[in-house]
């Protein structure tokens, strides 16, 4: 994995394309090589982060319960941002696992929740309004707060 990740600085654009790929192919293959693929982005700079937040979204689907985890432990806000970047790209099937997060303890998760959430937009205005009558308050205030930014205020 080193080598890969050491592709991603590569000069050449094609060899950062072929290294996301092939990073992507093995965490579909063995899911400990995600960890491996978040471990690089916690420490990584910017451009690394994108082309690793690539390899993430090109594994598919099965990131999103993994990332869901790794954002509830999260403080960093650039970190979680490209969570939620590679999130909001999943569209519908990353919204009750995103939801999931109004009720977490880390404020910060919740605020990537929200702006994944906001970026799905549409097909998530159904279970934002159903949150936004959740008893848990906490999960009631950040699902009003999304609707609010999605210009809905009647619910």
């Amino acid at each position: 994995m080193e080598q890969l990740f050491n592709a991603l600085k590569a000069e050449i654009l094609d060899e950062r394309h072929a290294a996301v790929a092939e990073m992507a192919s093995l965490a579909r293959e063995n899911p400990a090589v995600t960890q491996q693929i978040i471990t690089a982005l916690r420490e990584s700079d910017m451009s690394g982060r994108w082309y690793l937040g690539r390899a993430l979204l090109k594994t598919g689907p099965a990131v999103i319960p993994i990332l869901i985890s790794e954002a509830e432990k999260e403080t960093d806000s650039a970190v979680l941002k490209y969570y939620g970047a590679v999130l909001a790209s999943f569209g519908k099937a990353s919204v009750t696992p995103l939801l999931s997060l109004f009720s977490s303890e880390n404020a910060a998760a919740r605020g990537m929740a929200g702006a994944a959430l906001e970026k799905i937009g549409e097909p998530a205005l159904d279970s934002l309004l159903e949150a936004a009558k959740s008893e848990n308050q906490t999960v009631k205030i950040c699902a009003g707060i999304v609707l609010m930014k999605l210009g809905v205020y009647n619910y």
